[in-house]
């Protein structure tokens, strides 16, 4: 498989001139799996950890009690909010709204506000952006609502921050996917400008030689070069990740010049 023999191409340093015809697609193909490989230990981290932390909610209640009385015909069991009528009830929360037993199909987008409908919590950031938590996957207790209303003092303020704890804790799924994904796009994006600036840098050595690769073929050398690096960000992330990143780039470049300096002068002398 071309994988495989790129990967092995990729530490006979000597012999990467010798390399470069291959086919452009298949390198970027190779490419992507680099990036995958250098990028799995953010990602594996930001799924143990449940992505980006999301607390605003359960820090407005921290900071605030709310002092609603909550329908006193609703509970969250089952991984559902379950309520013996159809009614809606609208709360204000520090600038958030709060409705719970929504019933509209449709959503409002443009408004701040948390809806909770029977088996989805929906959240809207008033800008359009919309965010979806499936089964109430936050909530492993009965939340008897009736029983938070009774409660007075500390008791009162810990239900409540229970409440937003598991709120927030149903769009954990949601915001792993999410976060994984940017962080994902983001590596390859800064990788892909990093490979071709070292490409464009490349270029530079071909001043004082009759014959010189192409600016292609500097971009196929560069990602071959990717190899090692790669593969040590790999194992350095699970230690380190905040400092997997520098040593991707720094030995792409380290690498690239050495080869360049010490085996492009004798394949184009």
């Amino acid at each position: 498989m071309f994988l495989v023999r790129y990967f092995r191409y990729s530490f006979e340093y000597a012999k990467l001139f010798t390399r470069l015809d291959e086919a452009f697609g298949k390198v970027l193909i190779y490419f992507f799996i680099l990036v995958m490989i250098s990028a799995f230990p953010l990602n594996y981290l930001i799924v143990r950890e449940q992505g980006w932390r999301l607390d605003f909610i359960t820090e407005s209640f921290r900071v605030e009690t709310p002092d609603w009385v909550l329908p006193d015909s609703c509970q969250i069991r089952a991984s559902k909010l379950v309520c013996d009528t159809d009614e809606a009830f609208v709360y204000t929360h520090r600038g958030l709204t709060y409705i719970f037993n929504y019933q509209e199909d449709d959503v409002d987008a443009s408004q701040h506000q948390v809806l909770l409908k029977e088996d989805i919590i929906i959240y809207t950031n008033g800008h359009d952006a919309t965010m979806f938590g499936v089964g109430y996957t936050g909530f492993d207790d009965v939340v008897d609502f009736t029983s938070i209303n009774f409660m007075t003092g500390q008791d009162r303020a810990d239900a409540f921050i229970a409440l937003g704890e598991g709120i927030e804790a149903t769009f954990g799924p949601y915001i792993v996917i999410y976060t994984v994904l940017v962080n994902t796009i983001v590596s390859l994006l800064t990788n892909t400008l990093f490979v071709l600036l070292l490409a464009i840098v490349m270029q530079l050595f071909r001043f004082g030689y009759s014959t010189f690769m192409t600016f292609t073929q500097s971009i196929k050398l560069v990602i071959f070069i990717m190899t090692l690096p790669a593969v040590a960000s790999f194992f350095i992330g699970f230690f380190s990740p905040a400092f997997a990143p520098v040593i991707f780039q720094l030995g792409m470049g380290l690498i690239t010049m050495l080869v360049m300096l010490i085996y492009g002068r004798k394949t184009y002398a």
